[in-house]
């Protein structure tokens, strides 16, 4: 039998389980119908796994001692011809002990803060859960898809992520005034919710219940008129960008094509090696990009690598620590006659992909 977690309650005749159980139907509560499938991920995974019931979530849980018990937010098949067809219906947002000076009092007058701003702006009482390191505020609202609006779908820029994934992050933002994890961003592939009575094995900590929602969900149409004004905003700055990228390449024509390439196919694997030895290199050293710019476009990626196989990495945690090594150390990308000893799977795989063109590029 599973090694029992050390949570006991005042009524020692309901078992663990059954308190995993009541917690995961109040956690699908927050949700939008269909409930399944739909993607969980433990620590025993180390994935995200797709289920497609309530008991097939708890026996991986349970398989797992119940660590790193989270799922996903958003329901498994999202997208139908190049368009999201699901709603934004589910904002999430991360407070990191950390970013408040390790301080328990500063994190809890920001969360306060937050909540407050949160009701003021929507109307509506979140779902906080204490998780051993921050907060999680988790608040549903009733949305639709905002690709169908034109107002909207104009506005979205072809960086991969869908209008619904953009108004998670925008939300996050908007409501924390910037208060967020900046390392969380999540998408409709990625909004990971953690379970309470569950172990976060980061700390060792329970994640505990520290207020309850109240059954409401506002609508998006609150925040609509500073999503656009957010979206308008994106847009210019991705247009200052593209700008000065085009400045860059002009006075640094020193371009790697077979490498350009590569940052628009996905890959299903060896993608750790990739952000490694590949592209974080080639875009702070060669492209003399910023971290910004190279960060924004490794994650634009890693996004689409996503989408064809989920990730097994922390993929702000795996972009950050490179592209810090490789600005720190000046290193340069491996060129495809090492990559052809060093990595020779991947080699191929580039083959394949038509990434490498006859492999005649330097």
């Amino acid at each position: 039998m599973t090694r029992m977690l050390n949570l006991m309650t005042m009524n020692n005749s309901i078992s663990h389980s059954e308190i995993i159980s009541g917690n995961v139907d109040f956690i699908l509560s927050h949700f939008q119908e269909p409930m399944f499938p739909r993607k969980i991920m433990t620590k025993r995974l180390g994935h995200q796994k797709e289920v497609f019931s309530k008991q097939e979530a708890l026996k991986y849980f349970e398989s797992s001692d119940y660590k790193d018990c989270r799922i996903n937010a958003y329901p498994s098949f999202t997208n139908y011809q190049g368009i999201t067809r699901v709603a934004p219906s589910f904002v999430m947002i991360d407070l990191d002990l950390r970013d408040f000076g390790n301080s328990r009092d500063n994190l809890d007058r920001g969360q306060n803060k937050i909540l407050k701003r949160i009701n003021a702006l929507t109307r509506g009482y979140s779902t906080v859960l204490w998780t051993g390191n921050g907060y999680h505020i988790y608040q549903p609202m009733e949305g639709f898809i905002l690709e169908e609006e034109e107002r909207f779908a104009r506005l979205r820029e072809l960086d991969g992520k869908d209008l619904t994934s953009k108004f998670i992050h925008f939300a996050e933002e908007y409501l924390t005034n910037k208060k967020e994890d900046p390392q969380h961003n999540p998408t409709v592939n990625s909004c990971l919710v953690r379970v309470p009575g569950t172990i976060n094995s980061k700390c060792a900590q329970e994640v505990k219940i520290i207020q309850r929602w109240d059954g409401q969900k506002p609508p998006i149409n609150y925040l609509l008129r500073y999503f656009r004004v957010w979206l308008i905003n994106e847009k210019m700055q991705r247009k200052l960008i593209d700008s000065k990228r085009a400045q860059t390449q002009t006075a640094n024509p020193t371009i790697i094509p077979w490498i350009e390439k590569l940052l628009q196919i996905p890959l299903d694997d060896h993608r750790k090696f990739v952000v490694w030895r590949i592209q974080s290199p080639y875009l702070i050293n060669i492209r003399k990009y910023s971290v910004e710019e190279a960060s924004n476009l490794i994650k634009n990626w890693l996004d689409k690598c996503n989408q064809l196989k989920s990730l097994d990495f922390n993929p702000n945690y795996m972009i950050k620590y490179n592209i810090n090594s490789a600005k720190r150390n000046g290193y340069l990308p491996i060129s495809l006659e090492k990559l052809r000893i060093e990595n020779t799977y991947l080699y191929n795989m580039l083959a394949k992909s038509k990434v490498n063109n006859k492999l005649t590029y330097s």
